[in-house]
C-alpha cells in the first residue's frame, strides 16, 4: 500500500514543514500511475519525488494543490457504486404532495450522502421524465437505480407518502473491493495501491 511512503515522510530528515503535491498524471488501460513530488513550502527544490500505482481505478478527481494528508479508506460514499450490490426501484401511485415529497427526498439522501453525489444522478431523468417533479406525476416505472443502500433511501420517503414501491436488487461480481486513495481535495478508487520511490 502507501506505507512506504508515510514511513519515508515520518523518518525523513526534513529542515521544515513539508509539502506534497501531484506532479505528473500516466493512464495505462486500468492503471492509474501518479507521481507525488515532497518540497517545502516556499521552495521549487524537489526532495523526494513517488510514483503511486493504482491498479484497476475507476474513477479519480485530481488537483495539483499543495496536501499535507493522504490516506486510503474501505468505507466511502464514493465506493457504493462498486462495492455494494445495486438496485431499481419502481413506483406506483399519485401524491398531492410532491414539493413535500422532493423536499424530504433532497434532505435524507443529501444526509446519507454528507451531501457528495447529487440526487439527480440516481433518478430515471430522460426524455419522457425531463426532472423529479415529471416522475413522480407520471407515477409510475423506474424512479431511481443505484447501489442499494441508497435506494432503500428513496424507497422509504416514496413508500412513506403512499407510493407503491419494490425493488430489484443485483449482486456486485467484483470479489476484491474497491478502496479509496483520498489526498487533499483529490481522489482515486481503485483496486490497489501501491508508492515507490524514485527520487
Amino acid at each position: 500500500m502507501l506505507s512506504k511512503l508515510s514511513k519515508a515522510l515520518q523518518e525523513g530528515k526534513f529542515f521544515g514543514d513539508v509539502y506534497l503535491s501531484l506532479d505528473g498524471i500516466v493512464v495505462n488501460d486500468d492503471e492509474l500511475i501518479l507521481t507525488i513530488q515532497v518540497t517545502y513550502e516556499d521552495d521549487d527544490e524537489i526532495l523526494q519525488l513517488w510514483k503511486v500505482t493504482c491498479t484497476d481505478f475507476k474513477s479519480h478527481k485530481l488537483n495539483v494543490n499543495f496536501f499535507e494528508k493522504f490516506e486510503v479508506l474501505d468505507e466511502h460514499v464514493f465506493l457504493w457504486e462498486y462495492n455494494n450490490n445495486s438496485a431499481d426501484l419502481f413506483i406506483k401511485g399519485h401524491s398531492n404532495h410532491i414539493n413535500q415529497i422532493i423536499g424530504e427526498l433532497y434532505c435524507t439522501h443529501s444526509n446519507i450522502v454528507n451531501g457528495q453525489l447529487p440526487l439527480e444522478q440516481y433518478l430515471n431523468i430522460n426524455y419522457n421524465n425531463k426532472d423529479i417533479v415529471s416522475l413522480l406525476k407520471k407515477g409510475e416505472g423506474l424512479f431511481s437505480k443505484g447501489p442499494v443502500n441508497l435506494i432503500k433511501v428513496h424507497d422509504k420517503v416514496l413508500s412513506g407518502h403512499g407510493y407503491k414501491t419494490s425493488i430489484i436488487e443485483f449482486s456486485t461480481k467484483e470479489e476484491t473491493k474497491y478502496k479509496i486513495f483520498t489526498f487533499g481535495e483529490s481522489f482515486v478508487v481503485a483496486k490497489g495501491f501501491q508508492a515507490s520511490q524514485v527520487l
